[in-house]
């Protein structure tokens, strides 16, 4: 049990110690829920049945039931022992737990705590720890948890919430915090319209406000919803405190006894506040304090850490520390959040800061940004120089300013910054004040005490963030469609808002409606406006701004369908050496329209991608589009040339691909790097093929035809890297037409390889027989290059055929002996492996083992880790069997460590499956378990279906 932590106040999730759990299904959530929420007591497996399934459950609702609690032994038990966390009781289960490992338990302790202190006349830490309190939740509570159990507890949990809430603003108004608190209340009270005692608490913060008219409005609107609703006037206490408002009763003022902010009682020398002293003893109306902040955001959403990351930086500018004041910094793309977040920590801080706080926005995402001496003319006003005293000198002007902010507590909130030169004009020159600048350029030389780069939001903050602006019913009745607006708005704060905004301007539209306009890519950044509102128009600010190549270079970089650019596949699209290529890439990143990744690796926010790829269409023609993706396919080629070379350094094929036409490609200096580059890029390498082979308006061309047909072949020496072979085969037919077409016989044998391997990868061995054959007997040079790998495949075509395998046997036979003859002695391999695999299925372990050092021999001569890491793998296999499993143990430890030194992940995990195997076999079941569990582990993530199928059936068994 130590450890042991489980989340229901938002999605469920469990952790033990720091590490997160797997849940698993949402009906085997729905089990831990029920369990997780009874504390310890005892359900029945008829109460978890009905729980789960309803009053009406499928017959096959006990057995699933056990396989659930089942899986979730697996995933909260830590022993192999009898189960200590989830056990069985009396025909049911129970869940032990500590008191505090449910969030729901700590959170009532806590709101014990704040009633304590409240009764003790603690207000303040009352306060704080309902705040705590409240801060448990994530989200509408069990999200994602079927079950009317599940349903009834989601509005329990969300009514003591609202509880929790509500006590919390009644302290903050006791406590004289009303303005602070003003914001939430009327929130929450448009959000709970029948709720008297959150119109109540509304009423009276705007009151202490010197809102009184809105007061009014908020009890009028109140009255009438009910008549409405209900058919009901106001209770008795909010219709008596709208007659106390209307009477102006003093008992209704703010508490009088508050602790003064640091500095509030005695401003510095020169500060105007208040009232001051006139002649005759008289006051006079004073300059007042300047507060410019704009308001906060009422749905801010998130950003806890960052928000607590720059309130903690800004008030460190308090005496004693320094000479300078304290600048910090927040940047990030256009929409992405920063003024909000800005605005929202300002507000935070304020009372920090008894001096003022300044607003101006620089204007820097466009080409008009403004002019700081400008700005210091207005902030000199605000703190009550007049217009004429301004010096017009710029160099008195900043004196007069510093002079002016010297020796007092302000904060400068300086929005949309266009660079360092701008910002340092309106620095004050002492310490005491604080400076918050935001910026989409990452202003490197402006000293700042805190860095914060802003990022889109979660997905939780997202949905989140749509469910206060919509509403968190409408969003709860449409779940897949809330996701799916979130993510078709990139989680950027701003096209949430404004598909929220307009989502709640139109309360009979559904989500999924929306959902339905924002998934197409052409029409997404024409339906992300609203209002003055409009995703496009923030990007163009920044987009007009950039000079002409850095424009061009934009535009065409978002055309490849590649997840992340490098500085070597922009050199290769914009024809330019990569150090030129990196700048671009830099000062693109310098304005918030790419974001940095890597060294050198930079990747667009979807959004940005597409308002790139509408520049393009309006801005280059078809001709340079098409360009663009065929030098980064040229590119991609290149890679696998050189990948090649460095895996496999005694292969032909890499000469027969090879071109004086391609742009340059990637150093990779060894095998390992080679592999992790195959990996890295093999997503985008069949991205990009697909964009060129299946466009709609564009037949494939011969030299594109050319350059995927070798690449697709180049990547026929990765097969254990679990390629996707559907793809593969869908690409290398319509290329294969193409190069029909084009009478490219080199293009069709490379073809006819790469579709004859994936069928017979997929089981289709009539179709890979047919395709092998044709490469065979296409004469010229490919067909002789290949005929080795063709053999290959003949074999693997054989050994899954009933009664195929001595003729299996024959072809890898004649393929290894093909393969050593020309040196190619990685295929040589994989027909040794082919033996391994075909003698073992014809129960002849020892000529598997005869095989298997044949293929090791053979992966040292082509100096492949990666091909000795199988061979080891497949020496494991024949000793186990032939029942010799310590011998096997070693030999996969062997390939273990190979896999690691060179961050083969799919091999590792796979030799992992043959160790749980093996030790299975050889009845150490303990000893295969952790094995078996590694392997499901690494297999998930991979995605490899059948391999954790196979991990599944181990630890069933064991």
């Amino acid at each position: 049990m130590g450890g042991l932590r489980i989340a229901v106040l938002g999605p469920l999730r469990a952790w033990r110690g720091q590490r997160e759990l797997e849940t698993g299904s949402a009906q085997q959530r729905a089990v831990l829920a029920a369990l997780a929420l009874r504390r310890g007591r005892v359900a029945s497996s008829a109460e978890l049945v009905q729980d789960v399934w309803g009053a009406h459950p499928p017959a096959s609702a006990p057995a699933a039931l056990r396989n659930h609690v089942s899986r979730l032994r697996t995933a909260l038990e830590t022993g192999s022992g009898a189960p200590e966390v989830l056990v069985s009781r009396a025909g049911g289960y129970a869940l032990r737990l500590n008191a505090r490992a449910l969030d729901v338990a700590e959170a009532e302790e806590l709101g014990a705590e704040a009633a304590a202190a409240r009764a003790r006349g603690d207000l303040a830490s009352a306060t704080r720890l309902l705040s705590r309190a409240e801060g448990l939740w994530d989200g509408a509570p069990l999200t994602g948890v079927p079950g009317e159990y599940a349903e009834r507890h989601r509005d329990r949990l969300s009514e003591y919430r609202l509880v929790l809430t509500e006590t919390r603003l009644e302290l903050e108004l006791h406590l004289g915090l009303h303005a602070r608190a003003v914001t939430e209340l009327t929130a929450l009270a448009d959000e709970h319209p029948l709720r008297e005692g959150l119109r109540a608490l509304q009423m009276v913060a705007l009151y202490r406000c010197g809102r009184q008219g809105e007061a009014l409005a908020a009890f009028a609107a109140a009255r009438r919803l009910l008549a409405e609703e209900l058919g009901v006037d106001p209770g008795p206490a909010l219709a008596g405190l709208h007659q106390r408002i209307l009477e102006a009763d003093p008992a209704l003022s703010a508490p009088s006894s508050l602790p003064s902010p640091p500095e509030a009682a005695s401003p510095p020398a020169g500060e105007r506040t208040g009232e001051q002293a006139g002649s005759g003893g008289q006051t006079r109306p004073a300059w007042p304090r300047p507060a410019q902040l704009p308001p906060d955001t009422p749905d801010f959403t998130g950003r806890e850490e960052e928000v607590a990351g720059v309130s903690a930086a800004l008030v460190g500018g308090a005496p004693g520390r320094g000479t300078a004041p304290v600048v910090c910094m927040i940047h990030g793309m256009g929409g992405v959040g920063k003024t909000a977040l800005a605005v929202h920590a300002a507000h935070a801080v304020r009372d920090r800061f008894p001096g003022g706080q300044l607003y101006a926005d620089l204007r820097g995402a466009g080409r008009e940004a403004v002019d700081p001496y400008d700005v210091q003319e207005l902030f000199l006003r605000a703190l009550g120089v007049a217009p004429g005293s301004v010096p017009r000198d710029r160099d008195e002007r900043t004196a007069l300013y510093r002079s002016w902010l010297a020796d007092r507590r302000l904060l400068l909130l300086l929005d949309n910054a266009a660079d360092t030169r701008q910002v340092e004009a309106l620095l004050p020159g002492t310490s005491g004040s604080a400076v918050l600048v935001t910026s989409r350029n990452p202003l490197i030389f402006l000293p700042a005490a805190g860095r914060t780069v802003l990022e889109p939001l979660s997905e939780r903050d997202a949905r989140s963030l749509l469910e206060r602006i919509v509403g968190a019913d409408r969003c709860r009745r449409e779940p897949q469609a809330t996701q799916d607006l979130v993510h078709a708005c990139g989680m950027l704060p701003l096209a949430v808002r404004i598909v929220g905004t307009r989502l709640a301007a139109r309360p009979r539209w559904s989500l999924s409606f929306v959902a339905s306009r924002l998934g197409d890519p052409g029409q997404r950044l024409s339906e992300l406006e609203s209002g003055d509102l409009a995703v496009e128009h923030v990007f163009r600010l920044g987009y007009s701004a950039l000079d002409a190549d850095q424009a061009r270079a934009f535009r065409l970089l978002a055309i490849p369908e590649i997840t992340d650019v490098s500085s070597a596949v922009a050199a290769a699209v914009l024809q330019c050496e990569p150090r030129a290529a990196e700048a671009v890439l830099d000062d693109l990143a310098h304005v918030g329209l790419l974001e940095p990744g890597d060294p050198g690796r930079y990747r667009y926010h979807d959004l940005l991608r597409l308002f790139a790829r509408h520049r393009t269409l309006e801005s280059d023609d078809p001709e340079v589009r098409r360009e663009a993706l065929s030098r980064t396919a040229g590119f991609h080629l290149s890679g696998m040339v050189a990948a090649l070379r460095a895996e496999w350094p005694h292969s032909r094929l890499p000469a027969a691909a090879e071109r004086q036409d391609l742009p340059g490609g990637p150093v990779l200096p060894d095998a390992s790097h080679a592999q992790q580059w195959v990996i890295n890029e093999l997503g985008a390498m069949l991205a990009v093929a697909g964009q060129i082979i299946d466009h709609p308006h564009r037949p494939v061309g011969t030299q594109d035809t050319r350059t995927l047909a070798s690449l697709l072949v180049l990547l026929m020496p990765y097969t254990d890297l679990c390629l996707p072979w559907n793809v593969l085969e869908g690409q290398a037919r319509t290329l294969l037409d193409a190069a029909s077409r084009h009478g490219e016989s080199t293009a069709e044998v490379f073809c006819c390889v790469v579709a004859a391997i994936a069928c017979a990868r997929t089981g289709r061995h009539d179709e890979a027989r047919g395709l092998a054959l044709r490469a065979l007997e296409t004469p010229g040079p490919p067909q002789q290059l290949l005929a080795h790998r063709l053999v290959h495949v003949m074999g693997m075509v054989a050994a899954v055929r009933p009664g195929g395998l001595e003729e299996a046997i024959t072809h890898f036979r004649r393929g290894q002996a093909m393969s050593r003859r020309i040196g190619e002695f990685g295929v040589a391999a994989q027909c040794e492996f082919g033996l391994v695999r075909a003698y073992l299925a014809d129960d002849r372990p020892q000529e598997a083992l005869e095989a298997a050092r044949d293929a090791l021999a053979s992966c040292l001569e082509a100096e492949s880790p990666a091909c000795a890491a199988l061979a080891r793998r497949a020496l494991g296999e024949a000793l186990a069997a032939l029942g010799r499993h310590a011998e096997a143990m070693a030999e996969y430890h062997e390939a273990l460590e190979l896999c690691e030194a060179g961050g083969m992940r799919t091999q590792h995990a796979h030799t992992l499956l043959s160790c749980a195997s093996a030790l299975t076999d050889a009845g150490r079941l303990d000893e295969a378990r952790p094995f078996a569990r590694q392997a499901l582990a690494a297999l998930a993530e991979l995605g490899d279906g059948a391999g954790e199928q196979r991990a599944r059936a181990i630890l069933d068994h064991t």
